[in-house]
């Protein structure tokens, strides 16, 4: 099994806004990561566990920590990214229960090396899909930051 970073050092957000737990699985245009749902959650809601919406969040989180990854991998510094828009956002719940882990999956649909891109994404748990959307994001590259 591969080694990889603690998720901290792969994303730009810090602390508390760091979402996930780990990756689990990384290639050229895939990533899998994992997030445990609990109190220490910073969207955890006692008695109900983390609203289904934040899952949004949780794929962009992948997606940029695939980025990370690719950046090591090209020994170059990742892109700055946004997320630009979801399309079909779909769930088969209203949260994620507490003692819940989940796993987030990313696969790049279309971008390569341009600069918008759209990502299938994917959250389950013990193999049962819990919400699927395309997210759709921007890399800025350096030259371009205002």
């Amino acid at each position: 099994m591969h080694e990889f970073p603690p998720i901290a050092e792969l994303l730009p957000h810090r602390g508390g806004a760091v979402l996930l737990d780990a990756v689990l699985e990384d290639n050229a245009d895939y990533i899998r990561a994992q997030v445990r749902i609990g109190p220490q959650h910073p969207y955890f809601e006692a008695g109900r566990g983390v609203p289904v919406w934040v899952g949004i969040e949780l794929m962009a989180q992948a997606i940029a920590a695939h980025a990370g990854l690719s950046g090591r991998r090209s020994k170059t510094p990742p892109r700055k990214g946004m997320l630009l828009g979801t399309r079909r956002f779909e769930a088969t719940t209203s949260y994620f229960a507490e003692g819940t882990e989940l796993v987030v999956e990313a696969r790049r649909e279309f971008g390569g090396d341009s600069e918008i891109a759209a990502c299938a994404c994917r959250i389950s748990s013990g193999g049962e899909t819990l919400a699927t959307a395309t997210i759709i994001i921007v890399e800025i590259p350096e030259d371009k930051l205002p």
